[in-house]
């Protein structure tokens, strides 16, 4: 996907998106590490850990190859910061591991640097303009 193309709606949603899905992630393994967790929940959550995960790495490094300054400046100063970071400090765990102290750490991590620039809220806004 061509990042630099699409308009600051559009990457906000991906970015809230992206947050959302951390949020969703954290609550469920929390609720299921007290617990058993069903086969098919786990695949789940796995399947949204990898897929937020991965997304994010492929937009860093999209971003850290392109780098021609054309798309907006919301992606250059508020977008791509906040993926290059969450690429290189969060979810880092392993999706189908323990969920331990790492495992939520992991997802925190990605969560703060995901908003190190623009609130989850902000970023809402933004996709809703």
């Amino acid at each position: 996907m061509k990042l630099e193309k699409l308009t600051d709606l559009q990457l906000a949603k991906r970015m809230s998106e992206y947050i959302s899905t951390l949020q969703s992630i954290a609550v469920r393994a929390e609720y299921y590490s007290l617990g058993q967790c069903p086969e098919k929940e786990r695949r789940e959550l796995n399947a949204d850990f990898v897929r937020v995960r991965d997304g994010i790495r492929e937009d860093a490094h999209y971003l850290n190859y392109n780098r021609d300054k054309k798309g907006s400046k919301l992606l250059w100063d508020k977008y791509f910061p906040s993926v290059n970071e969450a690429a290189a400090w969060g979810l880092y765990a392993d999706p189908e591991g323990e969920f331990n102290t790492e495992y939520f750490k992991s997802i925190e991590d990605a969560e703060e640097k995901l908003t190190k620039y623009y609130s989850f809220d902000y970023w809402q806004i933004i996709a809703e303009l």
